[in-house]
């Protein structure tokens, strides 16, 4: 079941042949002429389109307002290759805009944004598609231990909820790193550090990574699937930067997910048994920062998807889409290494002394925080 399909309205403006719209260019020595552009996505948490370079200028700034209220305010600078196209052959001098809202808006109020080009007195004109962004917005996040399943549980929830997912991003861990260096301390001995964290510095990367993630997604509705130590420490930093999100992090049994990782992967036994066990211990730790979250076994995806299906569905709050989860669980291809019964047990699965002693060192106390035998 689809989550919510784009609207569109119509808007009179010429359109490019790849279907964005062309203002007319001036005639060759003409006076400088008013700052054109089109806003092309609206939704209850951003707007973006494009916006014409006045000849006198090198960068237009655009505003968002919302019954005579700025909401939003940035700068038109997103080079774009069908901006850069007409750039080229010289009939257009335009960039591209996103600008986030410093807080959501009522689906109701969408039809009344507003953008203009400052110095401007009449909005940017609204292209002749225009994508109304689906609500209510639904933003998931997929994590885990690289091999627990991510690729397929991600493939589901796209297929079945239509949510855009570029695959693996890996970008969350930048702008959350960005983050905490710009945080700053308000008893720090140093001053810049102190103005840091008195003007709230942080803030920048927040609304970079919202922007970013628009933009990518040409929605603020979206799927990131991203396993690794890194992005489940940048759980409670995308709960910060994305109201309502909803995180799913996918486990795997060790000895199951160490075998997968070695015949996809090669490299060294303890490495990944370090992996594995660093996973685990970092999703220990954020938990309980995050407002909510739910947990899924691999092993159970295949074993009970209608469980599976139950639980994911309740929790992104579709419960009427369960049983299209569980067909798709059913039909998609499940990582099957290991996860079959005898293939879990650490002695039965050709591993020498050495191996089983290093991986009951390294992974043992994570095993027995998530109940492995």
């Amino acid at each position: 079941m689809v989550m919510g399909n784009p609207i569109t309205a119509t808007a009179s403006a010429p359109e490019m042949t790849d279907g964005r719209p062309e203002p007319e260019a001036p005639a060759p020595g003409a006076q400088a002429v008013s700052v054109v552009g089109r806003i092309e996505t609206i939704s209850t948490e951003f707007v973006s389109g494009w916006a014409s370079v006045q000849p006198s200028h090198k960068r237009t700034y655009v505003y968002a307002t919302l019954d005579g209220e700025v909401i939003a305010f940035g700068c038109a600078g997103i080079a774009r290759p069908d901006l850069e196209k007409a750039r080229q052959e010289r009939r257009l001098d335009a960039y591209a805009f996103m600008l986030p809202f410093e807080k959501p808006i009522d689906a109701t109020a969408v039809p009344s944004v507003e953008v203009f080009a400052v110095g401007e007195t009449r909005p940017l004109a609204r292209a002749r598609q225009l994508k109304v962004d689906r609500s209510p917005i639904l933003r998931l996040f997929l994590m885990g231990s690289p091999r627990s399943g991510t690729s397929q549980l991600g493939s589901t929830l796209t297929q079945v909820l239509g949510l855009p997912w570029l695959g693996e991003g890996h970008g969350a861990p930048l702008f959350a790193r960005a983050a905490d260096a710009l945080a700053g301390d308000v008893k720090g001995e140093n001053g810049l550090v102190r103005h840091l964290a008195r003007e709230n510095f942080r803030r920048i990367a927040v609304q970079a990574a919202r922007s970013a993630y628009f933009h990518m997604h040409g929605s603020a509705s979206f799927l990131d699937k991203t396993p690794g130590v890194q992005m489940i420490a940048a759980a409670p930093f995308l709960a910060e930067c994305f109201a309502d999100s909803r995180f799913v992090f996918q486990r795997r049994n060790p000895v199951a997910n160490i075998r997968s990782r070695i015949a996809k992967f090669g490299g060294g036994f303890e490495e990944h048994c370090r992996d594995w066990a660093a996973a685990m211990n970092e999703w220990l730790r954020v938990r309980s920062l995050l407002p909510h979250y739910v947990e899924i076994q691999q092993e159970e995806m295949l074993e009970a998807p209608e469980r599976v299906a139950r639980v994911l569905a309740e929790y992104v709050g579709v419960p009427q889409s369960s049983d299209e989860i569980c067909a798709s669980l059913k039909s998609n291809y499940l990582e099957r290494t290991g996860a079959g019964a005898g293939k879990t047990d650490r002695l039965q699965v050709g591993w020498t002394v050495e191996q089983v002693r290093a991986f009951e060192k390294i992974c043992g106390p994570a095993m027995q925080a998530f109940g492995y035998a």
